[in-house]
């Protein structure tokens, strides 16, 4: 979206101008008005601009000065003149200055309005590549240097340019400037910006030790500025500077090692470990998951944990809301942790106990189909059939044999719901080879026959459980 600022002197016309298009089907966007190049500039200065349209005759300070300036101190910004046809000399000076066209206020009057737009969007659809395309002549120069990323680019171009010299400055990308870095060092960069007016935060600053470690830097920061940011930044620290060679580069995780990951998640050596907890999010910290695949792989550990104890589970776990940097992350999983250790584990048994209580209510979750019984589980779990009885009934609240109901029912609900399996096919899956006595049982526990049920909530229809 083009961000645009119209400066007009005469209050009506500004108005008239602002209301005359459809900006939005031109993907552009009135951020803010001016009556004069003086007011225009003290907006600049607050807010994100990159189009001005500007007359020219104006008091306080003319069209023509406005141009120079802008043009000196945020040569990003392009510039459209708004003017009389008898302005012809301003136009060819405001051309000559940078500005990329001009609109005849006669035109205003006419039919052909939105081609003014269309008109002007291609010339700065031009001049933005003219500009990507033309090497800068400082940058290649250059064998050392700082990156400066953000999300908030603009405002760290303006802030630089508040104490330092525009050669020395060079944008890579929406996210990423280039600093000449026998300017200033880091430290002084950073309290020079932030003594400013302008918003620069989050900010990343990365550094080289050696010059193939500054020929690396624009490769890795660029495309991954919103993974380096999430992962070197946090709420605490704002601001961060940190080494090329210290700085964690993104990979890409292969699908092997994300599934070894969902059976290291699913585990519940964490659950119970703090020491293995921190391991685990060493580990995750090291391997650099970008955004999406991260918040793919939470949503699975969340949805996998109600899906084995939502029997047992009283409170609610939920996914990950408001994670915008590792550390809000961090604490989310001490969360998570806590809540199901809690909830789910005795203090009266051992560790080893509570795990093989909890194996158990894996396999009920898995063979669900089957013939269950205590022998059969407490074989699996490696314990005698009368102890793991009553550390089932104590850990979990439930007999073994009132659980496995529970679970079965819960599972029929599910297949009532969102599929459209038959009753019989549905009784067979959840471990009744009998349909009257699985109906029985339902009505038992609902007080409906599965058919009522399914009528009466149906949500969804053919998904895979």
């Amino acid at each position: 979206m083009i961000k645009v600022l119209i400066v007009e002197d005469d209050k009506l016309v500004r108005k008239s101008f602002i209301s005359s298009f459809q900006w939005e089907q031109f993907d552009m966007k009135i951020v803010g008005d001016a009556k004069n190049g003086e007011k225009a500039l003290e907006f600049i200065e607050e807010y994100d601009v990159d189009l001005i349209i500007t007359d020219l005759a104006m008091p306080i300070m003319s069209g023509i000065e406005l141009i120079r300036i802008v043009k000196e101190k945020y040569p990003e910004i392009f510039i459209v003149v708004l003017s009389l046809h008898q302005d012809f000399e301003y136009i060819q000076e405001a051309m000559r200055l940078g500005a990329i066209d001009y609109i005849a206020k006669i035109e205003l009057d006419g039919n052909d309005m939105d081609d003014i737009l269309v008109r002007i969007q291609h010339r700065i659809e031009k001049e933005s590549e003219k500009q990507s395309a033309k090497p800068t002549a400082e940058e290649g120069t250059w064998t050392s240097g700082y990156t400066l990323i953000s999300e908030k680019i603009l405002a760290v171009e303006k802030a630089l340019k508040e104490f330092m010299d525009m050669k020395n400055i060079c944008k890579w990308s929406d996210y990423c400037v280039l600093v000449k870095s026998d300017t200033f060092p880091p430290e002084e960069i950073i309290q020079k910006m932030t003594d400013t007016t302008y918003d620069i935060r989050p900010l990343l600053l990365v550094y080289p030790e050696t010059e193939d470690d500054f020929n690396e830097i624009k490769e890795c920061t660029s495309p991954y500025h919103q993974q380096l940011l999430f992962y070197e930044v946090s709420h605490d620290r704002q601001i961060a500077v940190q080494s090329f060679h210290c700085l964690h580069k993104p990979l890409q995780v292969t699908k092997q090692q994300l599934e070894n990951w969902k059976d290291r998640l699913i585990s519940s050596e964490w659950i119970v470990n703090k020491r293995e907890l921190k391991r685990l999010l060493s580990d995750l910290y090291e391997a650099r998951f970008p955004g999406s695949q991260l918040e793919q792989l939470l949503s699975w550990l969340v949805n996998e944990y109600k899906r084995l104890y939502r029997d047992i589970l009283p409170q609610e776990i939920t996914h990950p809301v408001g994670v915008d940097y590792w550390s809000d992350l961090e604490q989310w999983f001490s969360q998570f942790q806590r809540v199901i250790y809690t909830t789910v584990f005795s203090p009266a048994y051992s560790l080893e106990t509570n795990q093989c209580i909890l194996k158990a209510i894996t396999i009920i979750e898995r063979e669900l189909s089957s013939p269950l019984t205590a022998q059969y589980i407490a074989q699996q779990v490696n314990m005698s059939r009368s102890y793991f009885s009553t550390c089932f009934k104590d850990i979990v609240g439930e007999t073994f044999n009132e659980y496995v109901r529970i679970a079965r029912m819960n599972k029929a609900k599910d297949y009532l719901l969102y599929t459209r399996e038959k009753i019989g096919v549905i009784s067979d899956k959840v471990g009744y080879a009998d349909i009257k006595y699985f109906s029985k049982v339902f009505r038992q526990t609902t007080g409906l026959l599965p058919s009522e049920y399914r009528k009466l909530n149906k949500k969804g229809s053919n998904v895979s459980i």
